[in-house]
């Protein structure tokens, strides 16, 4: 009978599309850190779009996995 449980258990493991997702989501919100952190000396006028757009890649680079997973287990 345990042959049978361990049988059907899925192994916890990430697969090399996880490892690629995770390292494009790490890289997108170091990429947001850097705009948010340039914003402080950007041109004048662009301040506002340089803040922003480093905040919303951050925010998106945590969103990326998640949406990621979803695709992912949507189609099972």
């Amino acid at each position: 009978m345990s042959n049978t449980v361990a049988a059907k258990r899925t192994r916890n493991s990430a697969s090399f599309a996880d490892v690629i997702v995770f390292i494009i989501a790490f890289a997108l919100f170091v990429f947001g850190l850097y705009l948010f952190g340039a914003a402080f000396s950007s041109p004048e006028g662009t301040e506002f779009w340089v803040f922003w757009g480093g905040l919303l890649a951050a925010c998106f680079a945590f969103l990326l996995p998640i949406l990621y997973r979803w695709a992912r287990d949507s189609r099972r």
